[in-house]
This record gives structure tokens, sequence and C-alpha cells, in this order.
């Protein structure tokens, strides 16, 4: 395997690591479930810093992240359900107002693009670290209402803006880390040229 690739082969092993996460829960092992969500947590920061900071991006490694992120945020939505049961109950409609956003953010960008948006805003990564976040307090500590309630505006805005993205952008166009001011000056731009 070439170096370059080592980005793509840790979002492949965080990819992994959601079949074990679904047996964990399944099997109540709360304690093990938040330590591997913690570790593939970090593969996340640390394959999207290789591929940036020595320019081993690449489209197939967007689509690997958004695919990787999307199901560990999965997963971790099964443990809450299965292990902290209560917490979904008592917030249900919090939850429903998130996932419901991001469903319709990743099946409208299934329909324009023909694959996830992988936009991977600044936005969307500070909500992925809130849910994360809230997700190990959850495990480690129990339920503090300030930190959900922090992550779930952080992802519910990530999502609007994400969607707003797709909207405004007509190609398929990964990484768009500057998110909204930055699709709104592509569309500018591609305005102009016409």
């Amino acid at each position: 395997m070439q170096i370059r690739y080592l980005p793509n082969a840790i979002s492949l092993v965080r990819l992994a690591a959601v079949p074990v996460l679904l047996w964990l829960a399944c099997n109540q092992d709360q304690r093990s479930f938040a330590w591997l969500i913690l570790v593939a947590g970090l593969t996340d920061v640390l394959d999207g810093w290789l591929a940036r900071r020595f320019g081993w991006t690449s489209a197939l490694g967007a689509m690997l992240d958004s695919i990787s992120d999307v199901s560990l945020i999965l997963a971790a939505i099964y443990g809450i359900w299965s292990m902290q049961q209560h917490v979904f109950l008592d917030k249900w409609m919090v939850f429903a107002t998130v996932v419901g956003t991001w469903t319709i953010v990743h099946l409208t960008a299934l329909l324009r693009y023909g694959r996830l948006a992988s936009f991977h805003t600044r936005f969307t990564q500070l909500g992925i670290l809130a849910f994360g976040g809230f997700v190990l307090v959850l495990f480690f500590h129990g339920f503090l209402p300030v930190i959900f309630y922090l992550a779930a505006t952080i992802c519910f805005l990530g999502g609007i803006e994400s969607l707003i993205m797709i909207l405004l952008i007509a190609e398929w166009s990964p990484d768009l880390r500057a998110g909204l001011p930055e699709a709104l000056r592509r569309r500018r731009e591609l305005a102009n040229r016409q």
C-alpha cells in the first residue's frame, strides 16, 4: 500500500469498528462502547489531518470519510437507544429533529449528486465533535443537558447549512471547508462566467 492511501485505510478501519460497536451495544457493554467511540473519533481526526497535511485528499477519500462518519453516528445513536434508552425516550423530539434534518440532507445529496455531499464543512465537523463529546460524556459520566442541547443545536445548524449548500451547488464538490460562504462565492463565480 502506498502511504498516500493511509487516510483511506484509516477510514476503512473506522468503518470496520461499526459492527463491533453494534455488538457492544447489543451486549450492553457501555464502557467498551465508549472507548471504541473515542478511538474511532480520534481516527476521524487523524485521517482528515493526514489527508490535508500531506495533500493526500481524493474523491474516494472524501466518500469513505463521509460513509464512515455516517455509519459511526448511526452506531452511536443505536448505542444510545440500546444502553441509555431513557435519554432517547425523554429527548425523542430533539433526536428526531436532528436525525430527520440529516436524513433530508443525505437524501437530497443522493438525489442531486448520486452520492453523499461530503462537504466536510467546519460547522459539520464541529457538530460531529459536539455529538461525539455528548456520547462520551453520556457513557462515561451520565446525561448532562447543556452538552446534549449544545450538540443538538450545532448538529441541526450544520445540517441546515449542508442542505442550503446542496441546493446552491449543482455539481458534487467535496471538502468545502468554509461552508456556506464558500458555496455562495462559488455560485457567484459561476454566474459571472456565464
